[in-house]
């Protein structure tokens, strides 16, 4: 039996985005080829859209499932793409899709920018909040669901678990804060216009552990970029001076594989879940994590402290002006408690992958593709 499969998917040229139009294509190609996908995409400087769009195609991102799909039939009959910047809606050009079923918005683009810094709340401002609101607004007559794709940081209310008596953790960035204001507005004005609301978290992504090649990403961010800046640095006269890194010792991070966060959001899409968490059951130990990625990077003179150094020496100082100040806040907090019960319902046939079991070879692959993203 086929299905009504509509979808309007923003933020397809990220690292989320990517895999949920990966399984939209297949979903397409078990509906036998029906179904409409509609990305709304933009054009950066020296490279447009369609363009960007073609990155996605790339062989050694593509999973190995799609060798089972008409991916050529899909991009030529089941995809229309819209050259559209969140920071200038003016006027989406809606004409070209099709009359009759309306679509279900999947939005998951936004600025992934960690900094605390007035330009940093500005982009964030404009891009993830404005720019949702505005996209809803221009939207509403061709859609009946809206789901959000939040981040499992924005939640609230949560309990930690924080044996060191450090508090309540308040936002750590402009980006946790918007996400979660994004959140509380979309489902009052959702209601106002009569659509449903869907709000799904993941936590941090890292690479692909359920479908084959694994480890792969699009793009390298959060801990990645830790890594990439160490070995960046490594040619340079900062390579192996002495690092004090701030962290939690009783903590960790909550991460979870792309193609299993991307599984869970398509699951969920067509249910009555009203948010989800879509997170790890486990968190890997910040003490693992970061020697870990330092050993692949090569980088070995390296010492874990609780408070930020203040006699620097010339890589501390590198390291908390440029890195530091978007990871600190992530190093140094408490863990979050997730109930993770609807979702290991939702994906009891998938077993869950084990992200401190693969963690060395994550990094080992990012190593390998010396920190180069395949999507821009």
């Amino acid at each position: 039996m086929k299905n009504n499969l509509n979808f309007i998917l923003t933020g397809v040229t990220g690292v989320l985005g990517s895999h949920i139009f990966y399984e939209l294509m297949l979903k397409l190609h078990e509906n036998q080829y029906e179904g409409n996908i509609v990305l709304l995409l933009r054009s950066k400087p020296g490279k447009t859209y369609m363009e960007r769009f073609d990155e996605l195609f790339t062989q050694k991102l593509l999973p190995n499932y799609l060798k089972q799909v008409n991916v050529e039939r899909i991009r030529h009959n089941n995809v229309t793409l819209i050259d559209l910047d969140l920071n200038n809606i003016s006027e989406v050009e809606m004409n070209i899709l099709q009359k009759g079923d309306k679509y279900h918005l999947i939005h998951c683009a936004a600025s992934v920018n960690l900094g605390n810094s007035p330009s940093a709340y500005e982009e964030i401002k404009k891009t993830n909040y404005n720019g949702t609101l505005q996209l809803l607004e221009a939207l509403k007559p061709y859609i009946f669901k809206l789901t959000y794709i939040s981040t499992a940081f924005a939640y609230r209310p949560m309990e930690y678990n924080d044996p060191q008596g450090y508090g309540k953790v308040e936002y750590r960035n402009h980006y946790e804060k918007f996400k979660a204001q994004v959140e509380e507005e979309l489902f009052k004005v959702c209601a106002g216009y009569g659509l449903q609301c869907q709000v799904l978290r993941p936590s941090i992504i890292c690479g692909r552990l359920i479908d084959y090649p694994h480890h792969v990403i699009g793009r390298f961010l959060v801990f990645y970029l830790f890594g990439a800046f160490f070995y960046r640095i490594k040619e340079t006269p900062y390579n192996n001076l002495p690092l004090r890194i701030t962290i939690n010792h009783g903590s960790g991070l909550n991460i979870v594989a792309v193609d299993y966060a991307a599984k869970a959001i398509v699951r969920a899409l067509n249910t009555d879940i009203r948010e989800l968490n879509i997170v790890s059951s486990k968190y890997v130990p910040n003490t693992y994590t970061i020697p870990a990625l330092l050993k692949e990077v090569g980088w070995h003179n390296f010492e874990f402290t609780d408070m930020v150094p203040t006699d620097m020496n010339a890589a501390e100082k590198l390291y908390y002006r440029t890195v530091g100040p978007q990871l600190n806040d992530y190093l140094l907090a408490p863990d979050y408690e997730f109930d993770v019960e609807v979702l290991m319902e939702l994906m009891k046939d998938i077993e869950e992958p084990d992200i401190y079991m693969h963690f060395r070879d994550l990094c080992r692959y990012a190593v390998e593709q010396k920190f180069n993203n395949i999507l821009a």
